[in-house]
């Protein structure tokens, strides 16, 4: 029996050696980042690493980024957009490397249509979206408490960074469990919108919230928004400046109610208007 045993263990090393080999050399070169789904958040990470002269930056959502797309570096412009399944402390993250290497700003401007301040990182993208890009060594020590509480109750979270996993697209089937509410920013979403606001203040540099344009439809709704909540955060004079900014076009201009079908005929409204 012992033999045997022996015998399959000798058997099972080289068996394991090779399973492993393709998942560890993609995460040694870095390759997977550019093939799996997420990979604008592996580029907007690498990019926050970067030096650059440029003291505009825009981090945002997936709309922000049909505007100012995470290439997009014009003038004066550095933006790190990429998607909302990040969460707002994903966007933190990119901000704190970006002062981290030594860049200067004058202005961050965080584009997020509304809907996107909901996250609690909650949703069935965050696996791929944020555990995968984030939950390592690196950014673990600016997790806070809520984050860690919250993506505990995501099935196998503590596997996100095995090899063939990390390298894939695969991701647990998952439904959040907390009740929704009608809040408009989530408990993460405040704690990250404060800390970037410190952030901002530390490094004397303007944070300035701005949405991509919404559809006409959604008018109504955003309106009736109560705004007492922001009193509460110390974050009332940033939403002011968000809620007074809106744009709304005919819900022709929106693919799926959210993202533009031409978001390059705004662009240069934005640039002149509220990019500056």
């Amino acid at each position: 029996m012992k033999k045997f045993a022996l015998n399959l263990f000798i058997f099972l090393i080289p068996l394991s050696i090779i399973y492993y080999v393709k998942p560890l050399l993609l995460i040694q070169s870095g390759a997977y980042k550019l093939s799996v789904t997420g990979r604008e958040i592996y580029f907007s990470i690498a990019k926050s690493k970067q030096k650059t002269k440029k003291r505009k930056v825009i981090i945002g959502d997936s709309v922000g980024k049909q505007l100012f797309t995470n290439d997009y570096d014009v003038d004066n412009l550095y933006s790190l957009t990429c998607n909302q399944a990040i969460g707002l402390s994903g966007h933190y993250f990119l901000l704190n490397n970006y002062f981290s290497a030594g860049n200067e700003a004058d202005t961050v401007y965080l584009l997020f249509i509304p809907l996107s301040f909901k996250n609690n990182l909650d949703q069935v993208y965050t696996y791929q979206y944020f555990l995968k890009p984030f939950y390592n060594s690196e950014y673990k020590p600016l997790f806070t408490k809520t984050v860690f509480e919250q993506i505990k109750k995501i099935p196998y979270y503590f596997l996100s960074w095995e090899p063939h996993i990390l390298t894939s697209n695969w991701a647990p089937s998952f439904s959040p469990k907390d009740p929704e509410d009608d809040l408009f920013i989530s408990k993460i979403s405040v704690e990250y919108l404060q800390l970037m606001k410190e952030l901002c203040e530390q490094n004397n540099t303007s944070l300035i919230l701005v949405s991509p344009p919404l559809m006409e439809s959604e008018k109504e709704k955003i309106e009736s928004v109560d705004h007492e909540q922001f009193k509460t955060i110390g974050l009332q004079s940033e939403f002011e400046n968000y809620f007074n900014n809106f744009i709304f076009l005919n819900d022709t201009n929106f693919m799926d109610g959210i993202h533009m079908k031409r978001p390059e005929e705004i662009r240069t409204y934005y640039l002149e208007h509220l990019i500056r």
